[in-house]
């Protein structure tokens, strides 16, 4: 009784199972449209590109063969109307494209921001395939998250991961403007509207697997600080004759100094800052340099920028020179007018460094066409989706099997009904996703892979796991030994007692036997 009454409460869990996940590799279908006017081209390329994929680690190609009538292709005269046509006729859906011949093209292949891609009359299969395993379904990343064999693609990849922003279900995106001195400046920006008008309108691109939350704020009398963080007058040739330089080595300390400053200890999410720090006129224009003293790359105007991977960025909005120049001319107090288009374009590149979205492969005569809207390219956001789907399933599953060796091995660990149902629905929700992902049925693996995700988070951390973890059976020994070996001794005692007073009263019973 004593011991049923300290038995740990675990609920049983599909052991086997899990650990039998990384038995069936995680497979995707990768659904390409071809569009040729040649038949026997369309052909050629068709057969090459499957030939292509037949030894990918993860993408299954199914390929779909375009084609449209006389007359219709004989009205189209320019490439947007036959791109247009095509996709009114054969439309697509999240994380599908789709290659358009035509003819007249400046380089092989011309990426739109659509989920399409001209192709000329002379590139060849393999171009293609180098854009679709580059760019479109960038490989290397995904050979990184599940450990491929190829060491140098791994190396790439693993880096490419160390500088993105570790993937959750949950952000804060905190834009922080920054005036140190209040009393010298007064800065005129509607940040809320130009965080509504561009980073929520990105950022909403990408929330099929992962949620966000912006916010901003303003930070009055915090000056940047840190080893190396006083910047140095150098002389120039602009009217204010002069400019400050920031080192390179103290952008690192500069973030440290300004951490705590920002309140992100009120969220348990992760938080991406956006910094954007106006310095006062008597310390402006900032300009960073480089280790070597050489001025670092400016996006251009007044700004001055950098990016800290997983971190965020901060912005040097420097004030206009007209502006300076009148408050050099009297020292007076001065208003600074913030202008959107000059730092959201700038915040919104930050995000896409901090998310991976930049495409840094060069490809020999491929063009890809620039960004002409707030939002990112289509075929980028599809790109996103499913990277982070195939990264989300793999670590669930790693999750998961982590927690049940740990289960397994240490038995007095409680398994309470709330941490089996969140196991439960973690197998559950990758089993799922696996399948979803096979049938090439993107956005529906993606919900799937997030739910898997955060209920084997939730398991793992779960703190009535904790509740006796450092009470195992020895412990048991160790406590109730003492309080029933005192009590137990005299009752052993007894039992020897009453067994020898048995094997007495046996020996008298068979004497009186014999003498009757």
């Amino acid at each position: 009784m004593w011991w049923k009454t300290t038995e740990v409460y675990r609920v049983s869990l599909p052991y086997s199972e899990i650990r039998a996940l990384d038995e069936e590799p995680i497979k995707a279908t990768f659904r390409l449209s071809l569009y040729c006017r040649s038949t026997e081209r369309r052909e050629i390329l068709a057969f090459e590109l499957r030939k292509k994929f037949e030894q990918n680690f993860v993408f299954e190609l199914d390929l779909q063969l375009l084609s449209l009538e006389p007359d219709v292709l004989s009205a189209i005269k320019t490439p947007a109307r036959l791109e247009a046509e095509l996709l009114q006729r054969y439309p697509t859906t999240v994380g599908q494209f789709l290659f358009i011949e035509w003819h007249n093209l400046d380089d092989d292949i011309l990426v739109t921001s659509d989920r399409t891609a001209f192709i000329s009359e002379s590139a060849s299969s393999l171009k293609a395939y180098q854009v679709l395993s580059s760019w479109i379904l960038q490989e290397y990343k995904l050979k990184a998250i599940l450990g491929s064999r190829d060491a140098q693609q791994t190396m790439k990849g693993r880096q490419l991961r160390l500088n993105s922003a570790p993937l959750q279900s949950q952000y804060e995106v905190l834009i922080t403007v920054l005036n140190p001195r209040p009393e010298l400046q007064k800065v005129h920006w509607n940040v809320r509207a130009a965080a509504e008008n561009y980073i929520e309108p990105f950022l909403k691109e990408l929330s099929g697997v992962t949620n966000f939350t912006v916010k901003t704020q303003w930070i009055y009398q915090v000056a940047i600080e840190g080893v190396g963080a006083q910047s140095k007058q150098i002389p120039d040739d602009t009217k204010l004759g002069r400019h400050y330089a920031l080192s390179e080595d103290s952008l690192p300390h500069i973030i440290t100094s300004l951490e705590k400053k920002l309140g992100t200890q009120i969220t348990d999410n992760p938080c991406i800052h956006l910094v954007v720090y106006v310095p006062p006129c008597a310390q402006a224009p900032l300009k960073i340099y480089r280790k070597d003293g050489q001025r670092a790359a400016s996006p251009g105007g007044s700004v001055e920028a950098f990016t800290s991977a997983k971190w965020g960025g901060i912005v040097f909005a420097n004030p206009a020179e007209a502006t300076c120049i009148r408050y050099m001319e009297n020292e007076q107090f001065s208003d600074v007018y913030i202008h959107a288009q000059d730092v959201m374009p700038v915040l919104l590149y930050q995000l896409r460094k901090i998310f991976d979205l930049e495409n840094n492969t060069p490809l020999l005569d491929t063009t890809l066409v620039p960004y002409s809207t707030i939002e990112p390219r289509v075929w980028e956001v599809d790109t996103f989706i499913r990277t982070n789907t195939i990264y989300l399933v793999h670590s669930a599953t790693t999750t998961l099997q982590s927690l049940i060796q740990l289960l397994g091995g240490i038995e007095y660990i409680v398994i309470n009904d709330e941490v089996g149902a969140a196991i439960q629905t973690a197998y559950q929700k990758i089993v799922e996703a696996k399948q979803q992902l096979g049938v090439g049925n993107l956005e529906h693996a993606a919900l799937l892979a997030r739910e898997a995700y955060t209920s084997a988070e939730r398991a793992f951390f779960d703190p009535s796991m904790l509740a006796l973890l450092y009470f195992p059976n020895e412990q048991k020994y160790a406590i109730y030994i003492p309080l029933f070996l005192p009590i137990m001794i005299p009752v052993v005692f007894s039992f020897n007692t009453i067994l020898k007073y048995f094997r007495g009263k046996k020996p008298t019973a068979s004497a009186k036997t014999k003498e009757e």
